[in-house]
């Protein structure tokens, strides 16, 4: 499985990219899972009053809610605290697996393609990324200038 791990600051196009990541590769024919840190530390899929939310207060965890096309897994008091638990959840199902934001998990994990995504050239010193790229004009070689230099970056993901 091949980790992409897309980061930025905030409005910088981490969602766009991952979209249009996830799209050329399914229709690639690729088997694709994503993962989006959430920094809000009160967001909860799972909503109060519903069924599922009175499973959770009553004690169930994991809670798993299942319809005819989804399957949510919540685990409550669980966190992910490193590549290797988000791994665990997709290995062998995916091909690849798209990171939006998790950038203090993924500095340091080596096997995964880092793409940074700047906004002006200053936000690229505080980032490490094996990519650089940019839905704005930075005018400077060697910061890939999206959606125009999107092919490349996508040869650089399918190559690495």
């Amino acid at each position: 499985m091949k980790v992409i791990a897309i980061v930025g600051y905030k409005r910088s196009g981490k969602t766009r990219l991952a979209v249009m990541l996830i799209r050329s590769l399914r229709e690639r024919g690729y088997k694709v899972a994503s993962a989006k840190h959430v920094h809000h530390a009160d967001f909860s899929i799972d909503q109060p009053g519903k069924d599922s939310w009175k499973h959770s207060e009553a004690g169930a965890n994991p809670n798993i809610i299942i319809s005819p096309r989804e399957v949510a897994l919540i685990w409550r008091d669980r966190s992910i605290n490193s590549i290797e638990d988000l791994l665990s959840l997709t290995r062998g199902e995916v091909d690849f697996l798209i990171l939006e934001g998790f950038y203090s998990l993924v500095k340091e994990y080596e096997r995964a393609l880092k793409i940074v995504l700047i906004k002006k050239v200053e936000e690229a010193v505080g980032l490490k990324g094996d990519v650089i790229a940019s839905f704005e004009d930075t005018n400077l070689s060697g910061i890939l200038k999206l959606p125009e230099q999107y092919p490349q970056l996508l040869n650089i993901i399918l190559t690495a």
